[in-house]
């Protein structure tokens, strides 16, 4: 009987050590990062692309890249009156589409550095698909499309047609447009 009384002491003992022993806790599981942006999302902050001109000269714009109504507008309005001259930001391949849509009469320029900047809502187009130098005339402001008024529709899609499309709005401004 005493043998087992001690068995029973040795053992609340034991219970007794672990219970009041030191407390490991474990160490917080890495926060999850997030996902690469899947091609054609926008970007949480964008980019400024260097060594561009203006695509039109003296236009009127706000960051109007964003959230709007029901869907995103994947660009910058740049109203100008129609006929002004629009052109190329950066020397590359430009291809024309005309009645894309809702964006009317588009042109994609493909620059050197890969990116890939789209004019929609153009009035007319000048020559055809061909390389580019920068500054080259591309075509005129207008408003095909579903556009209401006259204006640019300007957007940047990082390193190809299908990139990840980024706020043109600090790109314009770092450019002087």
């Amino acid at each position: 009987m005493l043998r087992s009384a001690r068995l029973v002491l040795l053992g609340a003992l034991v219970l007794v050590a672990v219970a009041c022993g030191p407390r490991v806790t474990p160490a917080p599981a890495p926060a999850p990062r997030p996902p690469a942006p899947l091609p054609g999302t926008p970007s949480a902050s964008a980019p400024v692309v260097t060594g561009l001109v203006c695509p039109v000269t003296g236009a009127v714009y706000t960051d109007s890249y964003g959230p709007r109504g029901t869907g995103f507008h994947w660009g910058i309005d740049m109203f100008e009156p129609a006929g002004t001259p629009v052109v190329a930001v950066k020397a590359g391949t430009v291809r024309f589409v005309a009645n894309e849509g809702g964006g009317g009469n588009v042109a994609y320029l493909t620059g050197g550095d890969a990116n890939v900047y789209q004019y929609a809502h153009l009035l007319d187009f000048v020559g055809v698909d061909r390389l580019v130098t920068q500054g080259a005339m591309l075509g005129h402001v207008g408003r095909t499309g579903n556009a209401t008024a006259n204006h640019l529709h300007f957007e940047i899609r990082i390193a190809n047609i299908n990139g990840v499309r980024v706020d043109p709005y600090p790109t314009l401004r770092a450019t002087g447009c």
